[in-house]
Order: C-alpha cells, then structure tokens, then sequence
C-alpha cells in the first residue's frame, strides 16, 4: 500500500510540474507578445510626432579641416579687434 501511495504522489507531482512549466511558457509568450504590440504602438506615435531637427551653427562656430590654426589665428584677431573696438 505504501508504494502505490508513492508512486501516486510522484504521478500527481509530475503531472502538477509539467502543467505549471507549461502555464509558464503560455504566460511567457503572451506577455512577449503583448510588450511587442504595445512597443510598436508607441513607437508609432512618437515616429509621428517626432521630427528631425536640423542643426546649423554659427559661423564663427565652424572651423574648416583644411587649416585649423591659420583659422583660428584669424578668429583671434578679429576677436580682439572687436574688443578693441568697444
């Protein structure tokens, strides 16, 4: 008696295992595919709203990548003479 009472225990604890790894792996997916759909939503929305900005900078921002230090040389003496200037 003992043994058929074992073995039904380890028949209930198998059968109870494999759907409970099972409900997991539903559960698993769904959740996978639900955070899919809603990050496709919002994606969407904010692709709609979002648009590229344009950047542009001052003139006397850029520097040209041929001669970088004749450049600045001439930056820096035209800002002193406009501090001279004022």
């Amino acid at each position: 008696m003992g043994s058929s009472t074992g073995v039904g225990f380890m028949a209930v604890f198998a059968v109870s295992g494999s759907i409970a790894l099972l409900t997991l792996q539903v559960h698993k997916r769904l959740l996978s595919q639900f955070m899919k759909k809603v990050e496709l939503e919002f994606a969407g929305t904010v692709k709609c709203q979002r648009q590229k900005k344009r950047v542009r900078f001052a003139d006397d921002v850029v520097e040209p990548s041929s001669n970088n230090k004749e450049y600045r040389e001439n930056h820096i003496r035209a800002m002193v003479s406009k501090m001279n200037g004022l």
